[in-house]
């Protein structure tokens, strides 16, 4: 039986009290050096391609680590545990914001920085680079040899033209930074047959949602599944990691309801 790699999802990793699509940066922390302790291999978006794919062989603790939007406050506060720890990451890119990041320099302070909700209004403000990385910290994090940019459309938008944007993304992305792109993050997760037909038009070989469950060569290429990272400490985090490794458990955890998930799962966890 083929092995599951699990996709893991982030936004933020900051400290702000609003935890929506958030985890702080000590429990990232202690995420990423589980991974590190643990033996995992983390993988770069084209090896995760070539594992959708059905070419080469994996390690059995493998794991994608992703992070949609490219937030600033990931290249503050995620990048540098990533370096140290020597884990590979891939970012989303949605290039106007990232264009407009790049329009002016960063000023870094102490000061926390926002909430979701509030990263979305400024980023689409002129304010925009205090909140998204512009291309000088994504091309920073590309010469790590660690950092994976991929398409997450041009604007972020509801796709009405779906064409454009993904085509708009993916030019600035290979003209900014110098890089072939041919993964696609759906905007708020959300497709359908016709944005399927469409993706693939365009040149794009693998797509991510936002649903969870588990990831098989050749199946589901254009609809990866993902599991949001929440602020939770080591031991959730493994516990999740190996709920999406495994084919079977995998599967269920993703549909039983929350209440059932809980008792079924969690137990099986704890007698293995």
């Amino acid at each position: 039986m083929y092995q599951s790699i699990p996709v893991c999802m982030y936004h933020h990793v900051n400290d702000n009290p609003d935890k929506y699509l958030t985890v702080s940066v000590k429990n990232f922390r202690a995420q990423m050096e589980l991974l590190h302790r643990e033996g995992f291999t983390t993988l770069s978006s084209s090896e995760f391609m070539a594992y959708k794919k059905g070419v080469g062989r994996f390690p059995r603790k493998s794991v994608l680590l992703t992070f949609d939007d490219a937030w600033l406050d990931v290249f503050v506060n995620a990048f540098p545990i990533l370096k140290q720890l020597n884990l590979k990451f891939t970012l989303f890119v949605i290039s106007e914001r990232a264009k407009r990041a790049s329009m002016f320099s960063p000023h870094f302070s102490d000061k926390l920085f926002p909430s979701h909700h509030e990263a979305e209004q400024i980023a689409e403000t002129p304010d925009a680079y205090t909140v998204v990385c512009g291309w000088k910290h994504l091309r920073e994090m590309i010469d790590s040899g660690l950092c994976s940019v991929e398409n997450h459309t041009a604007t972020h938008g509801h796709l009405d033209d779906i064409m454009a944007d993904i085509q708009e993304g993916k030019e600035a992305i290979e003209s900014c930074l110098g890089v072939a792109t041919r993964q696609l993050a759906w905007p708020r997760g959300k497709y359908n047959r016709d944005k399927l037909k469409v993706a693939r038009d365009l040149g794009i070989e693998v797509a991510y949602t936002t649903r969870r469950g588990i990831n098989l060569p050749f199946i589901g290429t254009m609809k990866v599944k993902r599991f949001t990272v929440d602020d939770h400490g080591a031991d959730w985090f493994k516990r999740s990691l190996t709920i999406f490794s495994s084919p079977l458990y995998g599967y269920l955890y993703a549909r039983l309801k929350p209440d059932r998930k809980r008792r079924k799962i969690t137990k099986w966890l704890r007698c293995t």
